[in-house]
């Protein structure tokens, strides 16, 4: 009776629990299928099932299934009723199954709260060996998201590799093999080829050798077809499905779109000309450089006159082109997309905010917008919350900080100060000041002087509450930024950019005063400090004036020429990559490319890539 009267609080909280989550969509009535909802990332209908079955359970299996609740609800971003749960449990640590129940538990909220580190820690030792597969299984899925959390792609594909070994379903076990590729193929060819060290029939290297080949012949049916043959000679047991070799070996050349004829629309006069000059040269350097087995004529356009953007585009497609690159203004853009179905398909170097294009129209660019929303992925993962915010005065900072805003709140970040500043200027102390809450700190200590009526000894304190800071601004502001906050106590507060920080050109002496800083550039930009093969080692000697002066929308031409063989590749297949020079691209389901960047930080003045060894 006295034990009954024990455990009726936690009967009664339990009670309670049920109620605020409201009851599962299908009740389970075993253990198996709670881990299954769970391995299934169904993380809301797992709790509710482990709660509904811990009322029916006794004892230490009780503990397990509030144990396994608890950490559903952290990973269904429920972390108050997960520690709700866990602080009405008392798991037996001499029991292994509690022990390693509690670390999991631990560490899916740590992993909430994005402490990869933490996590790793937690899940130092591994389990024992007779351990109940399904928690095997979330041990080495919670040390693979760890990873991905620190950017150690190698590291998360070798604990999903190890995960695959406790998977049951046919769907978890395709689940788990596209994320594996998918971790794989962030790593560029170079970098898959100088990792893979273990020999076959390692699992992991197969994976990295099946990654690389697609990667090197992405564009070659025929040698895409004879190197997977040959790997599956090499990795007879590799446990790959086979319906993802099919996949690979039944491409046709047909699929590649070689346009015997091409026409680029760039506004070589008007106030665009050095741009569009910088592109077109990119644009015919990647052409020679390919020299196409196919014959191609590649004709120019210029947009920057008062022509009718659609006139020039029914010039270019009347006189043959079977493939149009441009136009590059926004509204030009627009313009082609408000006038309905395209007749050939169009590669616009640009992005509208249009939801409704013509399915011909692909979109492509170097957008501030879209770094922006990749500074705010990045610090997300790397454990921040709080941010504060510098931008220029103008229409692009204010186009810069609305894209970082949306699409960090939208993740769950919080922006606990925004400043603008003169970019005409060399001092922007007063905005930084305002934004590390410098004068309240003074204010403070004028009051307290006046009260004690005495001098005291002061040293201005900055705000607390800011975990980083986000800054948009171009070289010359970023040299007098970057010290300039330091000076006022934020040496330690972590500082990220756009590439716009950077010339492209190395300047040691110059770009000391940005030490530390973070930024995400593209591989043409960093060449020499990542594992990127590019070309431009073989270009370099014939880059022209316009490319060496605006070198990433040089290497945008060169992609806009490489991308057109890729696209057919990249819509059928959305698990493929193709590694530009402008960054790992994809396309999305509206056909918008998206460049996933290089990330480096100053180091003596030096880009030098947060994991080198990764790139």
């Amino acid at each position: 009776m006295l034990q009954r009267l024990r455990f009726l609080p936690l009967l009664i909280g339990i009670g309670l629990l049920i109620g605020c989550a409201g009851g599962p969509t299908t009740p389970v009535q075993s253990i198996e299928e709670a881990e299954n909802q769970f391995a299934l990332g169904q993380y809301a209908d797992a709790s509710r099932s482990y709660l509904n079955l811990a009322q029916q359970a006794r004892g230490e299996a009780r503990t397990s299934l509030l144990l396994r609740a608890s950490a559903a609800a952290a990973r269904a971003d429920n972390l108050h009723q997960a520690r709700q749960i866990l602080k009405t449990v008392r798991p037996n640590t001499r029991n292994p199954t509690h022990l390693l129940l509690l670390h999991l538990t631990e560490a899916h909220i740590a992993l909430m709260e994005r402490r990869p580190d933490d996590v790793l820690t937690i899940l130092a030792t591994p389990p024992a060996a007779k351990t109940r597969a399904a928690y095997l299984a979330d041990y080495h899925d919670l040390r693979a998201d760890a990873y991905t959390m620190l950017g150690n792609r190698l590291e998360t594909a070798r604990e999903l590799v190890r995960r695959e070994n406790y998977l049951q379903q046919q769907t978890l076990i395709e689940a788990n093999q596209h994320d594996i590729w998918q971790a794989l193929s962030m790593l560029s060819e170079r970098a898959l080829q100088q990792l893979r060290t273990d020999p076959p029939p390692d699992v992991l290297s197969g994976w990295m050798e099946l990654v690389q080949i697609t990667k090197a012949y992405q564009l070659h049916p025929a040698s895409l077809k004879a190197a997977v043959a040959r790997w599956r000679q090499t990795y007879p047991g590799h446990p790959v499905q086979r319906s993802l070799l099919e996949d690979l070996q039944s491409r046709r050349q047909e699929d590649i779109v070689t346009p015997d004829q091409l026409a680029l629309l760039l506004p070589l006069s008007g106030k665009f000309a050095k741009a569009a000059e910088a592109i077109r040269d990119g644009f015919l350097a990647a052409y020679y450089y390919r020299n196409p087995r196919i014959p191609q004529t590649i004709k120019i356009y210029d947009t920057g006159a008062d022509n009718s953007i659609l006139a020039v585009y029914q010039q270019a497609v009347n006189d043959g082109a079977k493939f149009v690159v441009g136009p590059l203004d926004k509204r030009r853009i627009e313009q082609l997309a408000e006038n309905g179905d395209l007749p050939v398909p169009t590669l616009a170097l640009n992005y509208i905010a249009t939801e409704e294009v013509p399915k011909n129209l692909f979109q492509f660019g170097l957008s501030p917008e879209e770094e922006a929303r990749q500074v705010a992925e990045r610090t997300w993962l790397d454990g921040h919350v709080n941010a504060a915010v510098l931008v220029p005065a103008g229409p692009w900072g204010e186009r810069v900080f609305n894209a970082f805003r949306n699409r960090w709140e939208e993740i769950g970040g919080k922006i606990v100060a925004m400043q603008t500043y003169n970019a005409a200027k060399n001092d922007y102390s007063n905005a930084i000041r305002r934004l590390l809450d410098i004068s309240n700190s003074r204010r403070r200590y004028r009051s307290l002087t006046i009260l004690l009526n005495q001098n005291i000894k002061y040293t201005p304190r900055r705000r607390q509450d800011l975990d980083f800071i986000f800054l948009a601004a171009y070289p010359r502001q970023g040299r007098q930024i970057r010290p300039q906050l330091k000076f006022y106590h934020a040496t330690d507060v972590p500082v990220y950019a756009t590439s716009h920080v950077y010339t492209g050109n190395l300047n040691p002496e110059r770009d000391r005063d940005m030490d530390g800083l973070m930024f995400g550039d593209m591989p043409w930009v960093l060449t020499g400090g990542t594992t990127h093969r590019g070309l431009r080692t073989e270009l370099s000697p014939y880059i022209s004036k316009a490319g060496k002066r605006l070198q990433r929308l040089y290497a945008l031409g060169i992609d806009s020429f490489n991308i057109i063989a890729a696209l057919s590749p990249l819509r059928q297949y959305p698990y493929q990559r193709y590694d530009g020079e402008t960054g790992s691209l994809s396309l999305d389901a509206k056909q918008r490319l998206h460049r996933q960047l290089t990330w480096v930080r100053f180091r003596s003045g030096r880009p030098r890539a947060l994991d080198e060894a990764l790139q």
